[in-house]
């Protein structure tokens, strides 16, 4: 690690530390949702089922000075939030929300291929849990860097926080050149590695101590007991990593640029992400209004149902499988099968609905393209998995 660069670095923060956390960019807010994670997440903890889904909505918070995971694990993904709605869905789903965070938290002992197994083991079972009930909803993945910011936020003395992008800048401007590896296959105990060379420089600059000590005064918006005390200098050292990229903090340092070419691609790269996440929010809107239509004529499409149809007068649902309705009409001897979706975008069946016609018009033209919806849902999400290096 190049030190004369790292403490270059070190003098840009300590240059502009009251502007770094001054009203408008806040970055002590690290700190202060530290320390209210890990004392709602435990909070939670005692509870289960709905209550504990109830105690997950408050931590992802819905006014903006309580949304203690924003920006340090949801962004453009909601990783976090995606775990509120599936903990949200039934008892169940919350239990294993539960868990899933339960065993993330459990203690390694510093066994950093533990810590990789059980890291693991948190990506494949909220997958699962994803692909069981939101599907179609690519931004509920988790990733490494929002399992990072759990463990991170959860006991900072213990993790590291980890974004791939600047982890990457910061570790080019200080001639760090271990490899960790891309993607959710991390390799913590290269880029742990780099951390704690970061955290030893740290402790070993007396102004750079000096000066972070000063945020705990309570001369910034926050009081002394609602930030953590970071004795590690875990959430410090990645408030400079996330600085030096956000605020240019390498400026002056000499070391390999990243060329223009490599500029331009990673630009377009990260257009053609922004542009095809919009496509995707779209799509998911419209799925989740599909899916309220569904909701909404599974319960009118049951057995028993009165009906009526324009040639064969009156009739009653008698049976539903999958996509078809088999309907018994009094002038008929033998059932007349329907198709679930065109009994809607067709109107065959007069029946009784509570559907204001607004709706009922919005559900209906939803019906319409409900085979297009559900592919470009899979579509749009492949696609997207290749920009989630960018998209982090």
């Amino acid at each position: 690690m190049n030190t004369k660069n790292l403490h270059q670095i070190f003098a840009n923060y300590i240059d502009r530390f009251e502007e770094l956390n001054d009203p408008e960019h806040n970055e002590t807010f690290k700190w202060w949702a530290a320390k209210q994670f890990r004392k709602q997440m435990d909070a939670a903890f005692k509870q289960s089922g709905h209550n504990f889904a109830v105690a997950l909505d408050h931590i992802k918070g819905h006014k903006k000075e309580e949304r203690v995971v924003e920006t340090i694990i949801d962004g453009k993904m909601q990783p976090f939030g995606g775990l509120v709605k599936i903990s949200q869905k039934n008892e169940e789903a919350a239990n294993s929300v539960k868990r899933l965070f339960q065993d993330l938290f459990k203690d390694d002992c510093g066994d950093l291929e533990k810590r990789e197994e059980k890291i693991a083991a948190f990506l494949e079972d909220s997958e699962k849990l994803r692909l069981k009930y939101f599907p179609n909803y690519y931004s509920y993945k988790q990733t490494a860097r929002s399992v990072a910011g759990y463990l991170f936020l959860y006991e900072p003395d213990k993790y590291y926080m980890y974004k791939a992008n600047e982890a990457k800048l910061f570790a080019d401007c200080v001639e760090y050149y271990g490899d960790w590896g891309t993607g959710d296959q991390i390799k913590l105990k290269e880029y742990y590695r780099m951390c704690d060379e970061l955290v030893a420089e740290i402790k070993n600059c007396k102004e750079l101590m000096s000066t972070d000590k000063s945020r705990f005064d309570g001369h910034f918006q926050y009081i002394r007991d609602d930030l953590a005390n970071d004795e590690a200098k875990h959430i410090l050292a990645y408030d400079i990593i996330y600085c030096t990229s956000v605020y240019n903090l390498y400026k002056g340092l000499t070391f390999k640029n990243i060329t223009f070419k490599e500029k331009k691609l990673y630009q377009e790269r990260l257009n053609k992400a922004l542009a095809l996440q919009e496509e995707y929010q779209k799509a998911e809107e419209e799925y989740t209004l599909l899916d309220q239509a569904v909701q909404h004529y599974d319960a009118v499409f049951v057995p028993g149902t009165a009906v009526a149809n324009l040639k064969y007068g009156p009739g009653r649902i008698v049976a539903r499988r999958d996509a078809v309705l088999d309907v018994q009409f009094e002038s008929q001897p033998d059932l007349i099968k329907y198709d679930f979706w065109q009994t809607v975008t067709g109107h065959y069946l007069k029946f009784e609905d509570s559907l204001d016609k607004e709706t009922a018009q919005q559900y209906e033209d939803i019906f319409r393209r409900h085979d297009g919806i559900s592919s470009g849902l899979v579509r749009l999400q492949k696609e997207l998995e290749g920009y989630q290096d960018v998209l982090e």
